[in-house]
């Protein structure tokens, strides 16, 4: 379901803008590399954080119902959950670094790639955890999958509003993408409408939008 989802998300605008150029080898390339360096900076983040944690950290390949997984050891709930939440943190910061820097092509097809990553694995991940349980599920004493790993080391209510913040800032990163792309439409790139992300004081976020009329 996530390479069918990214596949479409990420080829459509290629049809879409440049139907009479067609769906070039280079673009796709660029836009695989880019899936494959924001899953590995996803993974990188895990590693960092375990480092900066002084907390043992091994990898595993093709286990878990996941191309890579790892195991740790954290001592206290804090470092499990810094450990287990940085990976999604790490895809909401790098998200919002592209949609800031003017400077960065949001058409280029390796930035599309990250992007497409970026925005559709924290919800994926989300309906996972609490739908589907293929790679996020708790096993005894021992879990699986990073939403599982917070719930594991803090609470379900935790790991439930967790998943639901890191849902709600994706939808609310990828609406701001969409407005960057050379094939949206103009009603969505109109200022008339528009959407806001605010923190709640009780946790968690509220999504508006606005619609001028």
């Amino acid at each position: 379901m996530s390479a069918m989802a990214l596949l479409f998300f990420g080829f459509m605008p290629s049809y879409a803008g440049a139907a009479e150029d067609g769906l070039r080898l280079g673009s796709a390339l660029k836009f695989s590399a880019g899936i494959v360096s924001a899953f590995l900076i996803h993974e990188g983040a895990h590693a960092l954080v375990a480092g900066l944690t002084n907390t043992d950290m091994h990898w595993e390949t093709g286990t878990l119902n996941q191309p890579i997984a790892f195991t740790e050891n954290a001592n206290t709930g804090s470092k499990g959950f810094a450990i287990n939440s940085a990976g999604l943190i790490s895809q909401a910061a790098g998200t919002e670094i592209i949609l800031q820097v003017d400077k960065i092509d949001k058409n280029d097809a390796f930035v599309r790639g990250m992007m497409t990553w970026n925005i559709l694995n924290p919800i994926l991940y989300s309906l996972d955890y609490w739908i589907f349980h293929s790679t996020n599920k708790m096993n005894g004493n021992s879990y699986q999958g990073d939403l599982a790993g917070i719930e594991r080391y803090t609470n379900k209510a935790t790991a439930d509003g967790f998943a639901l913040s890191m849902s709600a800032i994706a939808v609310f990163q990828g609406y701001r993408f969409l407005k960057t792309q050379s094939w949206a439409p103009d009603w969505l790139k109109e200022n008339s409408r528009s959407m806001s992300l605010a923190p709640l004081p009780s946790g968690g976020f509220i999504i508006g939008y606005k619609f001028d009329f």
